[in-house]
C-alpha cells in the first residue's frame, strides 16, 4: 500500500510538471505571435533628408549601393542679386554659377568669385523659347532664329568681351526654340568652340539638339539632369537633391540646375554637408563634361 502511495504520487507530480511545461509554451507562443514585425528602416541619405514629423518625401527608398557618385550643381540666373555672394561662400561644396549677360550685377559677381577655390563661372545665355508671356519677353539680350549668323555672332563675341576672361563655358537661359534649331546652335556652337569653351546644355526642352550638336563638333559638353527649384517650396526642392542622389548612384555622375535664391540657397548650405557624409563628391561641372 505504502509502495502504491509512493507510485501514485510521483505519476500525479510529474503530470503537474508537464501541465506547467505546456501552459509556458502556450504563453511563449502568443507572445511571438503578438510580437510586431520590425519595420523596414530608410536609407541614411533617406533619414536625413525626412523633415521632422512629416513623412518621408519620396515613395520609393533610395537604393543602397557602393559609391555614391559625382554631382555638379549649376546656379542659374546669377546677377540680379549681389548680396548671393555671402551665402554662396557659405555652401562647403565646388558650384558653377551662370551669370546672365545682361544682368545689373553680373560682372561685379564675376570679379568677386573670380578664381575663388570651389566656384567656377560660365555665361548664361539667353535663347529664344517657344512662348513668350509677361516673364519671357524678348529682350534685346535674347539670341533669336530670326537672327542672321552673324548677328549671332557679334552677340555672343559682345558677351565675351566682357566676361571672357572669368568664365569658362557657357549653359542657355531658355532657349526652347533657340536649342532646337540646328542651324542656330552650330553658330553658336561654332563660337564656343573656338574660344574652346564647355557648353552645358540646360535642357529646356527634349527637342534640344545642343547636347548632341556640341559632341558632333568636339566640344567638351554634359546636360542637365534635374530642375531643383522649378517650385520655390522647400520640400520640392529637398526632393529635387534626393532624386540628383539617386541619378548619381544609379549613373555615376548626376547634374542639377538651381537658381541663385536666397531660399535655395538656405537649403543648400542646410543640406548639402549631410550629402558629403554619405559619400557623394561634388564637382565643378566642367569636371563631368566629356
Amino acid at each position: 500500500m505504502k509502495n502504491f502511495n509512493r507510485r501514485y504520487g510521483s505519476g500525479v507530480l510529474i503530470l503537474f510538471l508537464v501541465f506547467l511545461v505546456l501552459l509556458t509554451f502556450l504563453f511563449l507562443v502568443e507572445q511571438i505571435k503578438k510580437k510586431p514585425y520590425p519595420e523596414k528602416k530608410p536609407t541614411p541619405l533617406e533619414r536625413k533628408f525626412i523633415t521632422p514629423g512629416k513623412k518621408k518625401i519620396l515613395p520609393e527608398v533610395i537604393p543602397e549601393k557602393a559609391g555614391a557618385g559625382e554631382i555638379a550643381i549649376i546656379l542659374d540666373d546669377v546677377g540680379w542679386n549681389p548680396d548671393i555672394v555671402s551665402q554662396i561662400k557659405r555652401i562647403p561644396v565646388p558650384l558653377t554659377l551662370a551669370i546672365l549677360p545682361d544682368s545689373p550685377f553680373g560682372l561685379k559677381i564675376a570679379k568677386q568669385l573670380s578664381g575663388r577655390p570651389g566656384v567656377e563661372l560660365i555665361l548664361h545665355i539667353p535663347l529664344e523659347p517657344e512662348r513668350t508671356n509677361s516673364e519671357t519677353l524678348l529682350l534685346d539680350g535674347f539670341l533669336t532664329v530670326k537672327m542672321d549668323d552673324e548677328q549671332i555672332r557679334d552677340k555672343f563675341n559682345d558677351y565675351l568681351a566682357r566676361f571672357g576672361s572669368y568664365i569658362v563655358g557657357v549653359n542657355n537661359h531658355m532657349g526652347s526654340k533657340f536649342t532646337k534649331d540646328q542651324e542656330k546652335m552650330a553658330v553658336l556652337l561654332e563660337e564656343i568652340k573656338k574660344k574652346k569653351l564647355v557648353y552645358i546644355d540646360s535642357l529646356t526642352t527634349q527637342k534640344s539638339v545642343g547636347y548632341t550638336e556640341a559632341k558632333k563638333m568636339g566640344i567638351k559638353t554634359a546636360r542637365r539632369d534635374v530642375f531643383l527649384d522649378n517650385s520655390p517650396d522647400r520640400e520640392k526642392i529637398i526632393q529635387g537633391l534626393i532624386m540628383t542622389g539617386e541619378i548619381a548612384r544609379n549613373k555615376g555622375t548626376a547634374v542639377a540646375i538651381g537658381h541663385a535664391r536666397t531660399n535655395t540657397l538656405k537649403i543648400l548650405e542646410e543640406k548639402l554637408p549631410e550629402m558629403l557624409k554619405e559619400g557623394y563628391r561634388f564637382v565643378p561641372v566642367t569636371k563631368l563634361t566629356r
